[in-house]
C-alpha cells in the first residue's frame, strides 16, 4: 500500500510523508494500509507544497478530476489559492475510518486558526484508487482544541452545547420571524415558515443535538420550500467585531491586502488568445470564476483592486471577439458585475439593474462607468464587436447578473450552456446578516442569510430568481449534437461571424 502512495506522489515529483514520522508525531497517525487515507495523504502532500506545478500535476492523470470536488477546490485556481491563503493543513483528528473507501478526517490550517472538515471517498477497486467525491468545509473550532484556561472556552461551551427540544423550537420561530417580517417575497417568506413549523410538528428535528447539522438541516428545508439559492442558516463561531455588522452602531471595517488579491488573481481564471481558428483574427477567451469586492464601502485599497481588474479587462480590448466564460461563475459582488460591464459596453453611464425591497422601493441600483471615469491606462473591450457568454448550471449568482445583463441588453450573440438549459437561477441577494437567539447561544454564532431584496432589471422588469438564464444555444444538443464544449461551440460561430464580417467587406 506504500508504494502506491509512493507512486501517486512520484508523479509530482514530491517526497511522501512517511508514515513512521507521522506516528510519532503529536498528530494522529492515518492507517498505512486503508486505500482513502493512502489517498488522502497524496493529496495533502501535493497540497501542502504550496506549489501549483505540483497540483496541477497530481490532478493530471485523473487520479482526483476536480469535477469530484465542492467549490472551495473546484479547480486549479482555487485550490492553488486555498493553499497559499492557509499555509496549509496539518491532520488533528481522524472522525471516521468506517470503510477501506472513505475516511473522514479534521484538519488546521497553518497560518490560521481555522479548522476544517474533508470527507473523501476513492474508488478501492481501482489500483490508483482515484477520488470520486472530495468535500472540504470550514467547521468551527473544535471543544477538545481549547484549552481548560482559554478564555474563549465559556463561551465555545455555550454555544456548543446539545440541542434540546426547546432550544430547537427557539431557533424555528426565530428563523419564522424573520422571514415573515423581512424576507422579499411575503407570500414565499410564509410558506417556507409554514414548511419550518410543519417539520418540526412532525418531529423531523428531534435527533438533532449538534447545531452544525441542525443548521445544514433548516437550509436543505428553506431551499426545498422556497427554491431559493441563497436562503441559508449558518452555525459559525464569530470572528472579530464585524460579526456584529448588522448593529445600529457598528459598520463593516474596510481591510485587505494586495497582497491576498493577487494570490486568488481577482478571481479570474486564464485569459486565452486564439489567433489559429480564424486567420488573421484574434479570438480571446475571459475566464471569470467571481467577482471580488471593488469598493470603499467594503475595501479600503479599492483603487487599487479595480485597476487590477481592469488591466485584466484591458489585456482583451483589442481582440476581434470575446468569449466571456462564467462556467465555473460562483458569484460575488454586483458592484464590481458593473464595474466590468462597463468593458463590454459603449458609452455609459447604463442602468443595469436595481435591488428592491419587499414594498417595492429601490434600495440600491448599479450602472456602468462612463469610459473617462475607468481607471488610467486601462481600454475597453466595447460593444460594438462579437461576444458569446458560456454558463453552466453552477453558474450563480453574480456570474448570473452579468449573463443576464449581456443578454437582456443583446449585447452578447448568445448565452451558450454546458449541457443546461439554464443557469442556477439564485438572483435574491444577502444585504444583511440576521444574528439569532444571541441570549441562548451568544453574540454572533447563529445566523440567518434571509433575502431582503430582489433585482429588477431596467429591460424586463424582473429576474432570474428561480428560473435561471435560460441558454440561447446548449452544447451537445439539436444542431450541436457531439459537440458537449461550450467554449467550442461560441469558438466555431466565432469563426463564421468573423468570416461573414470579412467577406462583407
Amino acid at each position: 500500500m506504500k508504494a502506491i502512495l509512493q507512486t501517486i506522489l512520484l508523479v509530482v515529483g514530491t517526497l511522501v510523508p512517511r508514515f513512521s514520522t507521522m506516528a510519532e508525531s503529536s498528530l494522529p497517525s492515518l492507517p498505512t494500509d486503508h486505500p482513502a487515507s493512502i489517498q488522502f495523504s497524496a493529496w495533502l502532500a501535493a497540497f501542502n507544497t504550496e506549489d501549483q506545478d505540483v497540483l496541477a500535476a497530481y490532478h493530471s492523470d485523473s487520479i482526483f478530476p476536480y469535477s469530484a470536488a465542492t467549490r472551495d477546490i473546484k479547480d486549479l485556481q482555487r485550490e492553488f489559492g486555498l493553499a497559499q491563503a492557509s499555509g496549509g493543513f496539518e491532520v488533528v483528528d481522524i472522525e471516521s475510518v468506517s470503510s477501506p473507501s472513505s475516511v473522514v478526517i479534521v484538519m488546521k490550517e497553518k497560518k490560521r486558526p481555522i479548522y476544517a472538515r474533508v470527507s473523501i471517498l476513492i474508488d478501492d477497486s481501482n489500483a490508483d484508487y482515484p477520488v470520486t467525491e472530495f468535500q472540504i468545509n470550514a467547521i468551527n473550532t473544535p471543544l477538545k482544541f481549547i484549552p481548560e484556561d482559554d478564555p474563549r472556552r465559556p463561551g465555545f461551551e455555550k454555544a456548543l452545547k446539545s440541542l434540546d427540544s426547546s432550544l430547537r423550537r427557539k431557533l424555528v420561530d426565530a428563523i419564522n420571524k424573520a422571514l415573515l417580517e423581512q424576507y422579499v417575497e411575503p407570500e414565499l417568506g410564509e410558506k417556507m415558515a409554514n414548511a419550518l413549523n410543519i417539520h418540526f410538528e412532525s418531529g423531523d428535528y428531534d435527533r438533532f443535538e449538534d447545531s452544525e447539522k441542525f443548521a445544514q438541516r433548516l437550509t436543505e428545508d428553506l431551499r426545498e420550500a422556497g427554491h431559493d439559492g441563497h436562503m441559508g442558516i449558518h452555525f459559525r463561531e464569530p470572528h472579530g467585531p464585524s460579526a456584529q455588522s448588522d448593529k445600529p452602531d457598528e459598520k463593516p471595517r474596510p481591510r485587505g491586502r494586495v497582497e491576498d488579491f493577487e494570490r486568488m488573481d481577482y478571481s479570474f481564471g486564464p485569459i486565452i488568445f486564439d489567433t489559429g481558428s480564424a486567420p488573421g483574427k484574434k479570438i480571446a477567451s475571459l475566464t471569470i470564476n467571481g467577482f471580488v469586492p471593488s469598493t470603499e464601502e467594503y475595501l479600503d485599497i479599492w483603487k487599487e483592486v479595480r485597476a487590477a481588474i481592469g488591466k485584466k479587462l484591458s489585456s482583451v480590448a483589442d481582440a476581434d471577439a470575446l468569449i466571456v466564460d462564467l462556467r465555473q461563475n460562483h458569484g460575488g459582488a454586483p458592484d464590481t458585475v458593473a464595474f466590468m460591464m462597463s468593458y463590454l459596453m459603449d458609452g455609459g453611464p447604463h442602468h443595469l439593474l436595481d435591488f428592491v425591497d419587499r414594498a417595492g422601493t429601490v434600495d440600491r441600483s448599479f450602472s456602468t462607468l462612463p469610459v473617462n471615469e475607468l481607471p488610467g491606462g486601462t481600454k475597453a473591450f466595447g460593444g460594438a464587436k462579437p461576444l458569446y457568454v458560456l454558463t453552466t448550471k453552477n453558474t450563480v449568482s453574480g456570474g448570473e447578473d452579468m449573463t443576464y445583463g449581456l443578454q437582456a441588453f443583446k449585447r452578447a450573440l448568445a448565452v451558450i450552456g454546458e449541457g443546461n438549459e439554464a443557469t442556477a437561477g439564485a438572483a435574491n441577494p444577502i444585504t444583511k446578516p440576521h444574528f439569532l437567539c444571541e441570549e441562548e447561544f451568544g453574540e454572533g454564532w447563529w445566523m440567518a442569510g434571509i433575502p431582503i431584496v430582489k433585482p429588477k432589471h431596467p429591460v424586463t422588469g424582473t429576474n432570474w430568481e428561480g428560473i435561471g438564464v435560460k441558454s440561447d444555444i446548449v452544447a451537445g444538443r439539436g444542431e450541436w449534437e457531439g459537440v458537449d464544449d461550450a467554449k467550442e461551440v461560441a469558438t466555431r460561430l466565432l469563426v463564421k461571424f468573423l468570416g461573414q464580417q470579412k467577406d462583407e467587406l
